[in-house]
């Protein structure tokens, strides 16, 4: 017997494979068009580049939590419950989990000010006793963009606030730049405050 299977012919296969290729360019331009922007853009408050300023703004925050333990540092992580670009940054946010245990890095998620409290238990829930979550208040609407995180010391000042990388895919060309960080503040060397508000990446705009 002869195999009466026939192969789709030439043209058809180019013209299926061009719909592929354009479909993919147009769903990536899509997505720079929809969440690719300035972390903080003219419009957003002027306070966002002043360290003290910005450290007055988290102190509330840091207040409500227990004191931390001894050289246990804070990561402050900005969350807003229908933001694409929190998928985007999970890589970098995993990272630190994996290289810090609790007793050196302990995790605070700030939830956006209109976040449902069925959304952060979902997210609470799937965490587990790790993350410790706070719901901002109004005093947080001025934050310029999400993801975005703020690293606090022992001693509650501000060693780095900003995004977790840049670009379309928030990409970093050093991996360990945020852990470097950690690092850093974990030492005796003194405290260098890093706000990180210049460039373009995956954000969505927090206001």
């Amino acid at each position: 017997m002869h195999n009466t299977k026939k192969s789709l012919p030439n043209w058809l296969i180019i013209s299926l494979f061009s719909i592929w290729i354009t479909a993919t360019l147009f769903g990536l331009w899509w997505f720079q068009q929809a969440n690719l922007k300035s972390f903080i853009t003219p419009q957003d408050d002027t306070m966002f580049y002043q360290p003290m300023a910005i450290e007055s703004l988290f102190t509330p925050y840091i207040k409500e939590l227990p004191a931390p333990l001894e050289n246990q540092q804070t990561l402050m992580h900005f969350w807003k419950p229908d933001c694409l670009c929190n998928r985007v940054s999970q890589r970098h946010f995993s990272r630190l989990l994996t290289n810090f245990s609790a007793q050196e890095l302990r995790i605070v998620i700030i939830a956006h000010p209109d976040s449902r409290d069925e959304e952060i238990e979902q997210l609470q829930a799937l965490n587990g006793d790790r993350l410790s979550i706070i719901k901002a208040n109004n005093t947080l609407r001025s934050l310029p963009s999400s993801p975005a995180l703020a690293l606090i010391n022992e001693e509650n000042k501000l060693g780095y606030f900003g995004p977790y990388g840049f670009g379309a895919f928030c990409t970093s060309n050093e991996e360990g730049f945020l852990s470097s960080i950690v690092n850093q503040m974990a030492s005796d060397a003194p405290l260098n405050t890093f706000t990180n508000v210049i460039g373009k990446g995956c954000f969505c705009s927090w206001q």
